[in-house]
């Protein structure tokens, strides 16, 4: 049973109030829309423990307390209002370079993420709330979006044209992750990384290593990815793949078979082929990290795998992608 401050339960108002606002908007009223202004039960009853839950979080006894039949929808709401506000701030903190203003804009987030850092939210499952889905079939949930669901125009890497260029990542991402949550699915995220690539150009020089070496290492790596997902060139030897509808245990099969297929190529003039490092990032539907922090986590895997083991994948254990949390697979 959750025991509040005053402060923590006026901002978990705010949430709740934000929460009712957009399932209403994304889930009711789409419904109401599609059949004749019937709202069905599932909705109704959803609709009402968010109105007594937020009247909990009203009540101006010290500490507030939320009754244990909430703790699951409490949750729910935390978990998705974290990204909402997180989203919310991403294209602000791109732009700052303050320490100050980084911290203000910051701000409403580290209290959500103080919160979700205690016990209750841990031994708590969140509360699934009615979908789309669960009503139309995930054909007419999807046409039914105010904005259509589509793949913007592809675009390759600007200097050898094989594989994607990484302006497309986050909204394949965005997109992906609207569409796996209509089916239930999760996403694989993996950076890739060559080892020691520095001393490939030290030894055989750019020309000879973008030639001989890069591409055909990136044609291996469109070739394993055809059909599966995207793969995009972020750098002369960083390369991001986004794989819909895959979970953990099957990443990392299918990533560990990536790495066997660079083993086995071939490269012209070059005595020894390189390795890859891999950092691996699952997000289930109900992960709360926003589209670019799910990058930087992939990101920091990567690294965590460099520096423990060269040539393997790291990824993380359980849903809250602290760096407490990183293993090799």
């Amino acid at each position: 049973m959750p025991e509040l401050t005053r402060a923590e339960a006026k901002a978990l108002s705010v949430c709740v109030e934000r929460f009712t606002a957009s399932f209403q908007r994304d889930v009711a009223e789409v419904i109401a829309r599609q059949f004749r202004g019937i709202q069905p039960a599932d909705i109704a009853e959803l609709i009402g423990q968010l109105s007594l839950l937020g009247r909990q979080l009203d009540s101006p006894q010290k500490p507030v307390v939320v009754h244990d039949g909430h703790c699951g929808l409490l949750k729910r709401v935390l978990v998705d209002q974290r990204r909402e506000q997180a989203e919310a701030i991403d294209v602000p903190l791109q732009k700052a370079v303050d320490a100050q203003l980084i911290k203000l804009l910051r701000r409403d987030l580290v209290s959500l993420e103080f919160l979700m850092a205690a016990p209750w939210f841990h031994e708590t499952t969140a509360l699934r709330v009615p979908a789309l889905t669960d009503y139309l079939s995930i054909r007419h949930a999807e046409a039914a979006l105010a904005q259509p669901l589509a793949l913007r125009s592809r675009e390759y890497d600007e200097k050898f044209h094989i594989l994607e260029a990484p302006a497309l990542f986050l909204p394949d991402l965005a997109l992906y992750r609207k569409r796996a949550s209509f089916r239930g699915a999760c996403i694989a995220v993996a950076y890739l990384d060559i080892d020691d690539f520095k001393a490939f150009n030290t030894r055989y020089t750019e020309t000879k290593v973008d030639l001989e070496l890069l591409a055909p290492f990136m044609e291996a790596i469109e070739a394993h990815v055809f059909s599966h997902g995207h793969a995009y060139r972020f750098g002369g030897d960083e390369y991001v793949l986004t794989l819909p509808n895959m979970e953990r245990g099957w990443a990392v099969m299918f990533l560990r078979a990536l790495q066997a297929r660079i083993a086995a190529i071939s490269y012209r003039g070059i005595e020894h082929g390189p390795t890859i490092s891999i950092g691996l990032a699952v997000l289930d539907v109900d992960c709360f990290l926003t589209d670019r922090e799910v990058q930087a986590r992939a990101n920091t895997a990567k690294n965590h795998a460099k520096a423990t083991e060269k040539g393997r994948i790291a990824t993380f254990e359980g849903v809250l992608f602290r760096d407490a949390d990183l293993a090799l697979a």
